[in-house]
């Protein structure tokens, strides 16, 4: 996601540039609080009356414009509430969800993105700070990512460097580094299923007469009147092969069973009751191999 924060004056300028977008139908307003969200002068109205609470701060105006990656566009369509969510961790982390604040998202560009206008005079009288709202911003930004398993900014700033390849080439790498976030957060073939799913990616899995694994390929469906795309997973990176990903599925899940262990043992240190011996369940006992049930 890309974020952009200015800190102004004029509630009545940016109110009017948001809602604009609303009533030419490009737009809606997902929440609201502490304002009248159905009347544009109602709402310049109510941001007004509580900066009287602090006059000496002149720049009460918070607007952020938070845009997401094409990439997510298909778990945006399947999953209405993600946006939603995101502003309301993005106001939590930024302290804006002590204030009154309006969340607007415009359906005028290819890219989805949403708005947020706050008032710096919190609901206590008090200040909010803007005080290097940049790297905070950023900061939080990659930590809902993460939350959300949104396209990371990373992964934006490659494919900006592979924009002049040919669609075929640009399309392969962009294949490639998806299965390979998604392949790094899954420890079984089916949670690998359903978070390429989220990314709009298919994964099959070939197999032999003997109902062995023997090949595996990725496909997304076009959109609209535009072609799909399939590729061989070793087409796509040697680890990547049916025998890449089960290995790396395997590491995947000792690391997590590692980790919960680790876990374990710090929650004892704190007083927690500890399991008798023999009480440990199959997933504390040791992996054995790295070869998981695609």
């Amino acid at each position: 996601m890309i974020g952009k924060t200015t800190i102004g004056r004029s509630f009545k300028g940016c109110v009017a540039y948001n809602m604009e977008k609303v009533e030419q139908g490009k737009g809606e307003i997902i929440f609201s609080q502490g304002v009248r969200d159905y009347d544009q002068r109602g709402m310049v109205a109510d941001f007004l009356r509580q900066t009287q609470m602090n006059p000496e701060l002149s720049r009460s105006v918070w607007h952020t414009a938070i845009s997401f990656d094409p990439q997510d566009e298909a778990r945006l369509k399947t999953n209405p509430g993600l946006v939603q969510s995101v502003a309301k961790d993005y106001l939590t982390g930024m302290g804006l969800d002590q204030t009154q604040h309006v969340v607007i998202r415009h359906r005028d560009t290819e890219h989805s993105h949403f708005h947020i206008i706050a008032n710096r005079v919190g609901d206590d009288g008090q200040a909010i700070s803007d005080s290097h709202n940049y790297k905070r911003s950023q900061k939080l930004l990659r930590e809902i990512e993460q939350r959300h398993q949104l396209t990371p900014m990373q992964e934006q700033g490659q494919r900006a460097k592979i924009d002049h390849l040919p669609e075929g080439d640009r399309q392969r790498i962009e294949m490639r580094d998806q299965v390979r976030a998604s392949l790094s957060r899954s420890t079984t073939g089916q949670e690998l299923r359903a978070d390429l799913g989220q990314r709009g990616i298919t994964m099959i899995v070939n197999k032999d007469q003997a109902g062995q694994p023997r090949g595996v390929s990725f496909e997304r469906s076009g959109q609209g009147e535009g072609k799909g795309v399939a590729f061989k997973g070793s087409k796509l990176h040697q680890k990547l092969s049916i025998g890449g990903i089960q290995k790396q599925l395997g590491e995947n899940a000792e690391q997590r069973q590692k980790q919960a262990k680790t876990n374990e043992i710090k929650e004892n240190r704190h007083g927690y009751p500890i399991r008798e011996k023999g009480q440990e369940n199959e997933e504390n006992t040791p992996n054995q191999g790295y070869r998981r049930r695609m």
